[in-house]
């Protein structure tokens, strides 16, 4: 199941959750999850990432002004994101639905975690983040490791 909310006409009012190159962008995202994956970093400022030859671009949904949530995803070659040269570390794309793990207890959260397969750290995590139901928020959080583990 896919945790994309396809609203992302304020990209390009051509684009709807069918546009082609968003079908094959999500299609090839959603095939990626589970599969080991060399990655190369992220740009929070720009909502890409990079992993393999692959930049991908987080696309919100920006609702109605007040709310926001995961829209879509797309392939970017036009972006001005600076990623390493050389892999920072092999990931598997992983699914997260769960209960908020903060103050803000018994709401749903979804989306994508790049999971580092050698020792589990969460290097990226994009999605929606329901705070209380009525205020759904687009999340995209890069979580560089600690260098002194």
């Amino acid at each position: 199941m896919t945790k994309f909310s396809g609203n992302v006409h304020s990209y390009d009012e051509s684009w709807t959750d069918e546009s082609p190159t968003l079908v094959m962008a999500r299609s090839h995202f959603i095939n990626l999850v589970g599969i080991e994956l060399d990655y190369y970093g992220c740009d929070s400022g720009d909502n890409t990432f990079k992993v393999d030859d692959i930049v991908f671009k987080i696309l919100e949904d920006p609702s109605d002004g007040y709310r926001s949530m995961l829209g879509g995803i797309d392939y970017t070659d036009s972006h001005s994101s600076i990623f390493f040269k050389t892999s920072i570390g092999r990931v598997k794309i992983c699914e997260y639905d769960e209960e908020d793990r903060d103050e803000w207890d018994g709401q749903k959260n979804s989306g994508y975690r790049l999971v580092d397969v050698d020792d589990g750290h969460v290097w990226l995590e994009f999605g929606t983040h329901n705070y209380d139901d009525y205020y759904p928020m687009f999340i995209f959080r890069h979580i560089p490791k600690d260098p002194q583990k």
